[in-house]
C-alpha cells in the first residue's frame, strides 16, 4: 500500500481550525441556557445553538479526519452563521422582532467566525492539486 506523505503545514492548519471549531461549539452551548423575553423564542433559540454546536464538533471531526470533500461545506456553515449572527445584529431578529445586542458571545462568535472562515478557506486552497 502507498503512504500518502504528511504534510505538516497542512496538518497544523486543519487541527488548528478544527480547535477553533470545538471552541466555537463550546461558546454556543453555553448559549443554550440564554433567557429570552419570548418562550418559544428561547426554545427555539436554544435548540439552534445546540443544533449549530453539534454542527460545529462534527466540522472539527472532519477537519481532523481531512475528508477533504466535506471542506467547501464547513465553510459555508461558518459564512451561514457569520451572516446569521450580522443579521440579527443589524436588523430586527426572528422571533424576537428587535435588533439583538452585542456581548462578548458575539464577539468571540465574530472573531472566531471570521478566523473560520479564512482557515477553511486556505485549507481548500493547500489541497488542490
Amino acid at each position: 500500500m502507498a503512504q500518502e506523505k504528511i504534510d505538516i503545514s497542512k496538518l497544523s492548519v486543519r487541527w488548528a481550525a478544527a480547535m477553533l471549531s470545538a471552541l466555537w461549539a463550546g461558546v454556543h452551548l453555553v448559549l443554550t441556557h440564554a433567557i429570552l423575553p419570548n418562550p418559544i423564542a428561547t426554545m427555539i433559540y436554544d435548540t439552534f445553538f445546540g443544533f449549530t454546536a453539534a454542527l460545529a464538533i462534527i466540522a472539527a471531526f472532519l477537519l481532523i479526519m481531512g475528508i477533504k470533500y466535506t471542506y467547501p461545506l464547513i465553510t459555508a456553515f461558518y459564512v451561514i452563521d457569520l451572516a446569521l449572527l450580522s443579521e440579527t445584529r443589524l436588523g430586527p431578529a426572528l422571533f424576537i422582532g428587535k435588533k439583538l445586542p452585542f456581548n462578548v458571545y458575539v464577539d468571540i462568535s465574530l472573531v472566531l467566525d471570521i478566523i473560520l472562515i479564512i482557515l477553511s478557506i486556505i485549507i481548500i486552497l493547500m489541497n488542490r492539486k
